[in-house]
Parts: structure tokens; sequence; C-alpha cells
């Protein structure tokens, strides 16, 4: 005789607190066949199965379980967090309001809720969930930690800061909320309070790879590469996330010029996820920047393959391509790049000046001058490849016109460099 609904029910919960899974799932499937339209044990099972990663079980068995009780508030909350997990942000912000609905004061809901806005881009929403939150619960340092965080990423620092101390006046040893006081000081350029709140969470947890992270970014701004080393290394070590830390590794060091960590940042990342489009975009521009070209070019199309959309790869590849004076396969994914991302300034500058180099300069033209009428009015590359441009057309009075705005647009923004282009190519023209 097998074990009674009870009996199963407890066992699978105490393998699913050990992580047992496997064990977990069996107890939990004989509890059902003794009990089969208990909610609390389809949800159980809901949540082994999306803890395996199988997610279109876990949302079948969620679904089952809202067809025997439309309200229950556990089964709306789960299904809205593995609607999120799948990036399904509008399904998941349906069930979580409709969790919010059932019980307005559950703060976990209201925090899947907010970060469902926060994944849309919703932040005026996002706060506001938040918010509510707090004013259900004001000493709730969960939703206040993260209401601080949005803050910060809005860069509305002092704000962020501000609500970080209110959780730290109350819970000194509040390790998250530390790392990001760390991160605010840092990133507002006091590096030396920084690392007094980061040394602090090493303090009480001395393998935090968060706190190792920004430790290590603080000495690497301070040119102690050396102690920066040490840091990434504790980082990684201890890290349930290595993938994440050598992607942005990468992308820090290729950012400050050091190529060769940035490229064994980035070969690194590529050994845990081949398929990674960020990754394998980074990479390729990383080579073509080092002068690798045919190299930088295959993984570029590598990142396509992996998200044929990514507007960042077509716009890489474009580059490469101009630097082969390779011009249609430069326009070609210059256009695919403003498809995916039609306001990017940088690749309409660039195609630009793909149309320019290629002999093309009533298309050049059309280009940059769209940039300065529609993008950005101010912009001192777009002057520049108009003065350019209407040089290659033999016409010196608009090109005058062009490098005169431009020395215009360069002196109200203190750009030094620009204003002395500029006057050099008047000066040309004017001898000319």
């Amino acid at each position: 005789m097998g074990l009674s609904f009870d009996e199963a029910y407890k066992k699978g919960n105490d393998a699913l607190k050990a992580k047992r899974l496997d064990e977990a799932e069996s107890c939990f499937e004989e509890a059902l066949k003794a009990k089969p339209n208990d909610i609390y044990t389809i949800n159980k099972l809901a949540l082994i199965s999306k803890e395996k990663g199988n997610f279109s079980t876990a949302m079948n068995l969620l679904e089952q379980s809202l067809k025997l009780k439309q309200e229950d508030l556990y089964t709306n909350y789960l299904l809205g967090n593995a609607y999120l997990e799948q990036g399904d942000i509008e399904k998941a912000i349906d069930a979580l309001e409709n969790t919010i609905r059932i019980d307005p004061k559950d703060k976990y809901a209201r925090n899947s809720l907010a970060l469902a806005y926060r994944m849309r881009g919703d932040y005026d929403k996002c706060v506001e969930t938040l918010q509510q939150a707090l004013k259900n619960a004001p000493d709730d340092h969960y939703n206040k930690l993260s209401l601080a965080t949005v803050r910060f990423e809005l860069g509305e620092v002092s704000e962020a800061e501000h609500l970080c101390q209110e959780i730290i006046r109350k819970d000194p040893q509040n390790v998250t909320t530390l790392v990001l006081l760390g991160r605010i000081c840092m990133e507002s350029g006091d590096p030396d309070r920084g690392t007094g709140h980061l040394q602090k969470v090493l303090s009480i947890d001395a393998q935090n790879s968060e706190a190792h992270y920004y430790l290590g970014r603080i000495d690497l701004e301070r040119g102690d590469q050396k102690k920066a080393d040490l840091h990434f290394t504790a980082a990684m070590g201890s890290s349930a996330d290595k993938l994440s830390i050598s992607k942005n590794l990468g992308v820090i060091y290729m950012d400050k010029g050091l190529l060769d960590q940035a490229q064994a940042e980035f070969s690194r990342a590529i050994s845990m996820q081949p398929n990674d489009p960020f990754t394998l975009n980074n990479m390729g521009k990383l080579l073509v920047m080092r002068g690798k070209h045919a190299e930088g070019i295959e993984y570029l199309k590598k990142a396509l393959v992996a998200q044929p959309d990514y507007a960042y790869a077509h716009y890489n590849l474009g580059k490469a391509y101009r630097d082969l004076k390779d011009f249609p396969h430069a326009i070609f994914h210059l256009f695919f790049a403003l498809k995916h991302e039609p306001d990017d300034v940088y690749a309409t500058n660039s195609l630009g000046r793909a149309f320019l180099e290629a002999g093309l300069h009533e298309k050049a033209k059309e280009t940059f001058t769209l940039v300065v009428e529609q993008l950005d009015k101010n912009d001192p590359y777009a002057y520049w490849g108009l003065g350019e441009t209407y040089e290659a057309l033999d016409d010196r009075e608009g090109a005058l016109a062009f490098y005169k705005r431009l020395k215009d647009v360069a002196s109200a923004n203190d750009a030094k460099t620009w204003v002395e282009r500029a006057d050099e190519r008047i000066k040309k023209l004017k001898m000319g």
C-alpha cells in the first residue's frame, strides 16, 4: 500500500527543502494520486518543474490550478513569476496584477510586479508599485532596497542613498544594501567612501562576490591592476554567475584599452556560453579594433546567427566592412542596424560616412541631414560629415556654412578639438 496524502506531501516538502528535486517530484505525484485536485500539490509540482527549467510543464500545472481555484493567491503569484522568468512580461504583469487585486498588501507580489514593470521600461509604474508597498509596510526593507536600486538606475542618486541609509540605520549588517551603497559612492565619484562600504561587506561575508567585483573596479580605476586582479579572481571564485562577471570585465577592459585582458575575458565567457550574442558581438568588435577584421567579422556573423535582430552586431559589422572599403556590405548592415534601432545617431552617422566614402554624395548629404534635423541638432560628427560632403560636391559655400555651424556647436559645448578641426578646414577653404 502506498503512502497517504499527508505522508507523501510531507516527504515531498522535506525533499524540496533539501533541494532533492527528483525525490520531491515523485512524492508530490504520489500525493496527487491520493488527492487529484489539490492545488497546493499541483503548485509544488509546478515549482519543481520551473526549478528544473521545464517551463511549459510548470505553466500547464499552474493553469490547471487556476481552473480549480481562479482566485488562489499563491497560484497567481507563481504564474506571474514563471512568466517573468520566461520573459513574457505582459502575461507576467496580468498575473501579478491579479495577485495584488486578491491581496493588495502582498509585498512579494508587489516586488515581482515592480520588476516586471521595470523590465518593460515602465519606470513610473515600477516606482509607484514600490511606493505603495512601502505605504503598506514602511519598514519593509525588501521593497525599500528595490526602490533604492530603481532610483539609482534612474540617476536619482541622493534619493537612492537616503533609502539605503534608512535601511542601514535599522539593519547595519544588511549586506545587499551595503553593496548598493558602495556602488552609489563609486559611480558618484567618491571611491574612498565606496571602499569603506564594500570592505564592511567583506568583514561580514569575506566571500561576497559583488563586494570583491566592485572593489576590483575601484582599484582598476585607481590604476592598481594587481590589487584589482585579486578582487576579480575572488569574485569569480565565489560567484554563482561567472558568465556575467566575465562579460562585464571584458567590456570594462575594452573600454580602458586593456585589450589582452578584454580578449581573455570574452574567450572565457564564450567557453561558458558559446552562443551568447552579447559576448560574440563584443569579441568581434574587439578583434576588429585590433586589426583582425576577418576573425572579428566571423564572430559578428555568429552573433547574428544567435540573434538576427541584434542591432549592435549589424552596426559593428557595418563598421568593419567600411574599414575594409567593402561599402555594399557596410551599407547593408548599417541599414539593418537602423531598421532595429532607427534613432541610433552613431549608426546613422556611420551610414552617412559609408555613403560618402563610396562616392554616393547625395545619399551622404541626406543621411547626415537626417541626424541634425531629426536626431541631434548638436551632433558634431554630422556637421563634419555635411561639410565634407559639400566639399565633395564642389559646393564651397555650403561646406563653409556647415564647418561654421560645427564650430558654433563645438564652442557651445566646450569641445576644443572640434573647434580646432573646424577652424583648420575653414581656413583651407578660404585660402583655396
